[in-house]
């Protein structure tokens, strides 16, 4: 019995069922479906419904993150990545994440050793924001 997205599993204390969960735009919709008046299978098939229903009348998610408190390089979404090769030297490079407007992770990355510091830090920071333009401007997105 699979549940599928935004659909889990929930047991505490007296209550056995299904939960619905999701957050658009700094809002929260959740709905609980108890075990008891139809069955396990039953209460995921309300929940099914009632997450079908939800999805078809909310926005589709951004998933864009706005803030980060860990972020050094004071740009969302654009981390310094320090690692080491398989032959242990230092390899540094900046990393730039956005979603797509399927939901999936795009990354692109640029070597410190091959642009230096600030030119590989500057063009990680344009790759973001046209892949954020790009994902705003998609038909998807509302």
């Amino acid at each position: 019995m699979k549940p599928g997205r935004l659909i889990r599993r929930y047991e505490h204390n007296y209550f056995r069922g299904w939960v619905v969960s999701t957050k658009r735009r700094g809002r929260r919709w959740v709905k609980y479906f108890s075990d008891k008046p139809s069955g396990k299978a039953g209460a995921l098939a309300d929940a099914r419904e009632y997450r079908d229903k939800l999805l078809s009348q909310l926005p589709p998610p951004t998933k864009v993150k706005r803030t980060f408190v860990l972020n050094t390089t004071g740009e969302v979404g654009v981390a310094r990545v320090k690692e080491r090769t398989r032959a242990g030297r230092p390899f540094v490079r900046y990393v730039a994440t956005w979603p797509n407007s399927a939901g999936q992770r795009l990354k692109v990355t640029f070597s410190v050793a091959l642009y230096g510091e600030a030119k590989a830090k500057q063009l990680a920071v344009r790759a973001r924001r046209q892949g954020l333009a790009a994902l705003h401007t998609s038909p998807g997105h509302a």
